[in-house]
């Protein structure tokens, strides 16, 4: 993995200017965009695998593999944010306040863990009324999972557009003259040397 990302990132950091390739709020902002996606793609396939049960008598044939796109899309997006929000505090936060960085991430994190219980229960709540099904009822077959999964997919897309908001607006703290000399100096070279060896490799 280390050697296909390290050639991406200097390439990227010829365009951006940028050491590790990208900015840390567009690292964040990657992990944003795929999250919702794979909730598209966790809904899409938990509709087919109720149709497929319901028409098999409560047993559905699909391959446990049909949740490996999805599981993929969640591991990449939290690569993304996950390590982009912990690069994120270490970096930005005031010299007075990195030890709260690292600790800033995990209280998040249970935050997050609250709030999906919150939501689920409310989920359960709402879906009830009038007698009808919970979509998140104890026989999946029955319920309406993949909307859930739906639901999930709208609420990134809004945290998606409030992330941009705030990306806008925010200011990166200020490097040292001696750091952004360092990197395009070595992107410099970088280019330059990339340049030298294709003039010096013998043509066809």
């Amino acid at each position: 993995m280390g050697a296909l990302q390290y050639p991406a990132n200097r390439r990227a950091r010829r365009f951006t200017g940028v050491e590790s390739g990208i900015t840390l709020l567009q690292r964040q902002g990657i992990g944003l965009v795929i999250s919702p996606i794979s909730m598209v793609v966790a809904g899409l396939v938990e509709h087919k695998r109720r149709n497929s049960a319901l028409s098999n008598g409560g047993k559905s044939p699909m391959s446990v593999l049909w949740l490996a796109p999805q599981l993929i899309l969640m591991g990449i997006a939290e690569a993304f944010n996950a390590v982009g929000q912990i690069e994120f505090y270490n970096k930005q936060f005031p010299e007075q306040m990195l030890t709260l960085a690292g600790s800033l991430f995990f209280v998040t994190l249970a935050g997050a863990n609250y709030l999906s219980t919150a939501l689920a229960n409310i989920t359960r709540k709402v879906t009830t009324r009038d007698g009808h099904t919970s979509w998140l009822t104890d026989d999946i077959n029955l319920g309406k999972l993949d909307y859930y999964f739906y639901f999930i997919a709208l609420i990134g897309v809004l945290n998606l557009f409030y992330f941009l908001i705030c990306s806008h607006y925010y200011q990166y703290k200020s490097m040292s003259l001696h750091a952004e000399e360092s990197i395009k100096v070595h992107t410099k070279e970088e280019a330059e040397a990339e340049v030298n060896a294709n003039t010096d490799a013998p043509k066809k």
